[in-house]
């Protein structure tokens, strides 16, 4: 998310210490009394020419009272150029009704000095956009929307709100981040919190070295943050995913992960006796199985494939789960509701078991956070049987195989929610990397023009859960062209004439095979009739990035494991010298074979991840590694047409008669994209 706007829609996130029922319509009121006003200077334009969009923040200023419950913003941008007009001429708020209030205190346009009243509540439109419904989320939150008229280059919009009312959820603690870089530059930023004196306040900066101002006044504490001129972050590409580049505070009263869990274990109440539903359910998997390990996976299954993903979220509801007895009564819930759901059946069992909270986006830097409970975007789950730690995530459908080939992503940290919890546990990457091992086999009759293809690919691990959920998720048609599209890429007239496949629940792999017949094999090039082989789905994976002089890290795909045999039935015997390569770097391992013998060509390549990124200090070596093989990164097979005349001697094969050579290359990739996404 963009860190300004994340700035905003944080808002919505912050504590309670009541519950209050809100309208559903914004008003009017005065700014209020306990704001301190900050006016932008308004001349400013050192930074414009760094503005994307069309328009350049000349202020961004947020206060909160904590006592009060509300939070005060202010804003104010600088129209410079027509695009701007299309693209900042809206006022978007998002706010919860269920429990806050939105109040607008100014909404103008400065035209050359001269105030433009915009502040006309009957054309502020309330709607409700749920724009997460596309992940089956429903929050219920509504948006005040002004369309601005008669906006200009040259415009300064500047507005002011405050929304009263904080989540219950977080029953009265408070914590949040306050971003201090931005995509776009910022003339001037301001950040304000009034506490009740008594309460302390923890503050971390990320990333950042801004200081903070403290004052007592009365019976409250101030802590101030004002930054000026701040330039646009350029970020450079294909970073890891739980990599921040955008420096930020993290405010919090929660001094220990301990106070979190126990926060968390108040939303995960386990009662001692199940109800008739999930009793009748969990009879059922005792009457079924007798194995223990074979009644954890009908439970897993259950609440993976036969629960549906949907997220009722408002209020505080945003992190209480739903109760086990409405998840089973409506079969859906979110990742909470079904972690809740999986822990319940599995202490039925007699299994210890516990809701884990994770960040799905930021991964392993939650680990330099203040504790929060708002460091987490994500439920698990964590069991513990005969004496091994399984990690399980119930949002996951149609995982197959023992309980030792269920993955599970590579979430890093995560908050175990248990009575022993004093920190953030470390979650090691799977046991079970997966596997995808490809075989294409080529057929080539003669040297007309046509040619078969037989692809045969087992997946294994994630690799098999992803595929699996396609093939349940779309019609085989639609399989058949997305495979297809594949193969066009590197064949333009191969078609598909049939696509199979089987899925093995035993041991969880999922094979498919796919039949091609490709017309116009040979290319015309120089005089020779040449085709070009290499690894296909390995270099399904995108090359290295633009910005090889790095200050952030390089995304590498992780865990990720390939094989892949490429087998060319020629129709003529060819020349041929064996090769092989062994190559490592710092973030994969890659070995390409070549051998050939009785009018058969065998290309096989082995790559595997090492980590999932390469860090500024090693992106020198490891692209120069890079450059040294990117030229070669196909094989070609060619021969000199029959109405081609004065061929070498060199040039004879030692088939009789038949002319021809292969060129040898090695291909390296940079495992940066798992190379499904590029069949996809």
């Amino acid at each position: 998310m963009n860190p300004f706007l994340r700035a905003i829609l944080l808002i919505s996130l912050l504590p309670v210490t009541r519950t209050l029922a809100q309208s559903r319509k914004p008003h009017v009121e005065k700014e209020p009394i306990w704001v301190a006003i900050h006016t932008p200077v308004y001349s400013n334009t050192q930074l414009d020419e760094d503005a994307e969009g069309g328009y350049v923040n000349l202020l961004f200023d947020k206060q909160v009272s904590v006592a009060r419950q509300t939070t005060y913003i202010k804003r104010a941008y600088r129209i410079i150029s027509e695009s701007g007009v299309q693209n900042a001429s809206e006022i978007n708020i998002d706010f919860d009704p269920s429990y806050s209030a939105l109040a607008f205190h100014t909404i103008r346009i400065i035209r050359k000095g001269e105030l433009i009243n915009k502040l006309q509540i009957d054309r502020i439109k309330t709607i409700q956009q749920e724009t997460e419904l596309n992940r089956y989320l429903y929050n219920g939150s509504l948006s005040a929307v002004l369309f601005l008229e008669d906006v200009r280059k040259g415009d300064i919009v500047e507005y002011s709100y405050s929304i009263q009312g904080f989540n219950p959820v977080f029953q009265g603690r408070y914590a949040d981040m306050f971003a201090t870089a931005f995509s776009i530059p910022m003339y001037q930023l301001n950040y304000r919190v009034i506490m009740p004196k008594g309460r302390e306040l923890n503050i971390r900066n990320s990333l950042s070295d801004v200081q903070y101002a403290k004052t007592e006044v009365g019976s409250e504490t101030i802590y101030e943050w004002k930054q000026e001129k701040l330039a646009a972050l350029r970020l450079e590409d294909y970073l890891p995913v739980w990599y921040d580049p955008y420096a930020m505070v993290i405010v919090s009263e929660y001094k220990e992960w301990r106070e979190v869990s126990d926060w968390a274990k108040r939303l995960f109440p386990f009662d001692k006796q199940a109800t008739p539903a999930l009793r009748k359910k969990m009879e059922e998997i005792r009457l079924t199985d007798t194995s223990m390990e074979r009644r954890i996976l009908a439970a897993l299954r259950f609440v993976q494939d036969d629960v549906r993903y949907l997220g009722i979220e408002m209020g505080e509801r945003s992190h209480k789960p739903h109760h086990p007895d409405k998840v089973m009564a409506q079969r859906f819930g979110d990742c909470k509701d079904k972690s809740y759901l999986l822990c319940t059946m599995l202490r039925d069992l007699g299994v210890e078991a516990f809701p884990v909270l994770i960040n799905a986006s930021y991964r392993r830097s939650i680990k330099d956070w203040l504790p929060s409970p708002k460091a987490f975007d994500h439920a698990t789950v964590c069991m513990r049987f005969n004496g091994q730690t399984y990690w399980f995530d119930p949002t996951i459908a149609y995982q197959r195989g023992k309980l030792k080939d269920i993955t599970y992503p590579d979430y890093q940290f995560g908050l175990v929610i248990s009575d022993s919890t004093n920190g953030l546990t470390a979650i090691p990457p799977q046991n079970n990397k997966g596997l995808v091992d490809i075989k294409e086999e080529f057929s080539i009759p003669d040297m007309s023009g046509g040619a078969r293809l037989v692809v045969r690919t087992t997946y294994s691990g994630s690799f098999a859960d992803d595929v699996r959920e396609d093939f349940n998720s779309n019609s085989l048609f639609e399989m058949r062209k997305t495979f297809q599209t594949f193969y066009t890429g590197f064949f333009e007239k191969a078609t598909i004439d049939s696509l199979t496949y089987t899925d093995n629940d035993q041991t969880g792999k999922f094979t498919t095979w796919e039949y091609y017949t490709i017309k116009d094999f040979w290319q015309k090039e120089d005089g020779q009739k040449r085709v070009y082989f290499s690894p296909f789905v390995i270099s399904g994976v995108l090359k290295q990035p633009k910005d090889k002089e790095r200050k952030m890290p390089f995304y590498v795909a992780f865990p990720a494991r390939y094989h892949e045999e490429v087998i060319v039935n020629l129709p003529e015997d060819w020349n041929f010298s064996e090769m092989m390569e062994d190559m490592k770097c710092a973030a994969f391992t890659m070995r390409a074979q070549a051998v050939y013998g009785g009018r058969k060509l065998k290309l096989k390549y082995e790559y595997e991840s090492l980590k999932d990124h390469v860090l500024p200090s090693e992106a020198k070596s490891f692209f120069a590694e890079y450059a040294t093989y990117e030229d070669n990164s196909s094989y070609s097979v060619s021969k000199l047409d029959d109405s081609v005349t004065g061929n070498s001697p060199k040039e004879k094969s030692k088939g009789g008669g038949n002319t021809g050579y292969i060129i040898i290359a090695v291909l390296l990739i940079s495992g940066s994209i798992l190379w499904w996404t590029q069949r996809r």
